[in-house]
Formats: C-alpha cells, sequence, structure tokens
C-alpha cells in the first residue's frame, strides 16, 4: 500500500490483529509505531563538519554517494569523490561504513580498489573492518519459491529486471514506469504467507527481504564493536529505508543527515549528491588546518 506524500512503503504480510486480516502494514506505521515520525523541516541546515578523531561515519550508497541510474550495475561513484573518501577512512582509523540495500560484493565492486566496512542488504550482510569476513544473518534459500513464482513474470515481461541479492531479490521498473503496477503486485503475490518476509514499494522498485532487520538495527550492532564502539555516530542517507538509523543517530546525540527534500527525522540536511561529497571534503580540509 501506498500514501501521499511517502515515496516508499513497507508491507509485512502478517495480518495485524488491531484492523484485522488482509490489511499490510505501512511504512508510516511500521516508522510510526517505532517512534520515528517523518517531519518536513525546511529551516535544516548543513550539518557540522565530520570530526575524524571521535565520529563513526555511517554512508547511504545510492541516492548519497553515487546518483541513481537506470540501469542499477552502471552506478559510479562521482569524479575525483574516490580519494577523499578514502582519506576519510584513514582518518577515522576505518570507523567508516557503507551501508545499503545492495550486496556487500556489489558494493565492493563499485568502490575499488578502497574497501570499508559495510552493512549489506539492510543488515543482513555485515562486515565490521575492511579486512574482516562478511557475515550472514540468513541463507539465500529461503527466497527460493519467490524465485521460482517471479520466474514467468521476468520471462513475459523482459522490460523488467530482477536483481538477486541472494538475501532479497529487487524488481527493478525505472526504464519501464508503465509496469509499476504489475512489478509491484507480483512481488506482493509472490511473498504472500509469508510472515518472515517484508515487502517495500520503494523507488521504482519493488524488494523483498527478511523482516526484523533495518538499517538502524544494523548501525546498532555495529556501534557495539570495534572500531566503531565509544564514538559519537554520524549518518547520512536520502531514502526511507535510512530513516531507521537516522532515528537511531539522533536519539544518540550524533549527527543525523537527510540527504534531498524528502520527509526526515534527521537534525540536518544535505540537497545532494555533489554536497556529500563536498562536506566531506571541507570536514578533512578543516582537520588539516587544525
Amino acid at each position: 500500500m501506498r500514501r501521499r506524500g511517502c515515496d516508499c512503503a513497507f508491507e509485512t504480510l502478517k495480518p495485524r490483529p488491531d484492523i484485522g486480516d488482509g490489511f499490510a502494514k505501512t511504512e508510516i506505521e511500521e516508522l510510526g509505531g517505532r517512534g520515528i515520525n517523518p517531519i518536513w523541516l525546511p529551516t535544516m541546515s548543513e550539518p557540522p563538519k565530520i570530526d575524524p578523531a571521535r565520529h563513526a561515519v555511517f554512508l547511504d550508497f545510492d541516492g548519497t554517494l553515487a546518483e541513481f541510474v537506470d540501469d542499477p550495475d552502471a552506478v559510479r561513484l562521482p569524479d575525483g569523490t574516490f580519494e577523499p573518501l578514502d582519506r576519510l577512512r584513514e582518518a577515522c582509523d576505518d570507523a567508516i561504513c557503507i551501508v545499503s540495500g545492495r550486496k556487500i560484493a556489489d558494493l565492493d565492486r563499485f568502490l575499488s580498489p578502497m574497501r570499508f566496512a559495510a552493512a549489506g542488504v539492510h543488515g543482513l550482510e555485515r562486515r565490521i573492518e575492511p579486512g574482516a569476513s562478511v557475515e550472514r544473518l540468513i541463507t539465500p534459500e529461503a527466497l527460493d519459491p519467490l524465485r521460482d513464482a517471479l520466474a514467468p513474470v521476468i520471462e513475459g515481461n523482459p522490460r523488467l529486471k530482477l536483481e538477486d541479492k541472494g538475501l532479497a531479490l529487487v524488481l527493478h521498473f525505472r526504464t519501464a514506469p508503465d509496469l509499476q503496477g504489475l512489478a509491484q503486485s507480483a512481488m506482493d503475490r509472490a511473498a504472500e504467507g509469508r510472515d518472515d518476509l517484508v515487502v517495500m514499494h520503494g523507488d521504482m522498485i519493488a524488494e523483498v527481504h527478511p523482516a526484523g532487520m533495518d538499517k538502524g538495527q544494523a548501525l546498532a550492532a555495529m556501534m557495539e564493536r570495534a572500531p566503531f564502539k565509544g564514538r559519537v555516530p554520524v549518518y547520512v542517507g536520502d531514502d526511507t529505508t535510512d530513516e531507521f538509523a537516522l532515528k537511531v543517530v539522533r536519539d544518540r546525540g550524533g549527527l543525523s543527515v537527510k540527504v534531498g527534500e524528502k520527509e526526515s527525522v534527521a537534525a540536518y540536511r544535505l540537497p545532494h549528491v555533489a554536497a556529500v561529497h563536498r562536506w566531506i571534503a571541507a570536514s578533512l580540509a578543516e582537520r588539516n588546518e587544525a
């Protein structure tokens, strides 16, 4: 289900006793039920500079570090941004983490030759340090029935693109917006009856992944471990899925930064991807001058 003013809706397929069977929980109810009330604050200002000595930095990827593109495999960081990002990692003693709905293997490919701590597939994959192994909370086989159910839909509609993240499935219709209804209903039907899964209707996508995990929970878990433990968290993200992490960071007294003009619980705002990279570069410059 979608609600006016939302760009993204979470649907849990488990019936809610307070509203009866057959109703899905929307993203607004999910956020509100957990104390997250996105609001529009036009006066939100640019955030203070990053302090590498005391901050733990968590950065979303698509829409934050890299612009959205029609082909999700063709995404790339803007020219000239690799070196400052790697310098920030060094300055923070590796306390910088890329948080994304993408697989960590894909993040590594896009960021090569750099390597970071990462939380992939909304936290279902985690790597606590750049050289550490990837920890997975579930196995890909849990989604095999959905792969089978979606196969004929993809075969019959080749303009739809199925991205298999192993621990999540994403149906893209960015290049076929007229197939939005078909894509969303196909994902809903494929996941019907699976109380252990969450369906998300996002920005030109329909995604399904296991319930019980989000970017906020992933951030909180990583903050309990070195090199993040004992630092003040910073989170930068553009999408509704980032609101969980922004809320966690705000409640911990950290820097919560929304990218773009969407409603948010964040205390600060940057207008676009280029501004994020300028802010990172300015933070490094200020450190060098100190």
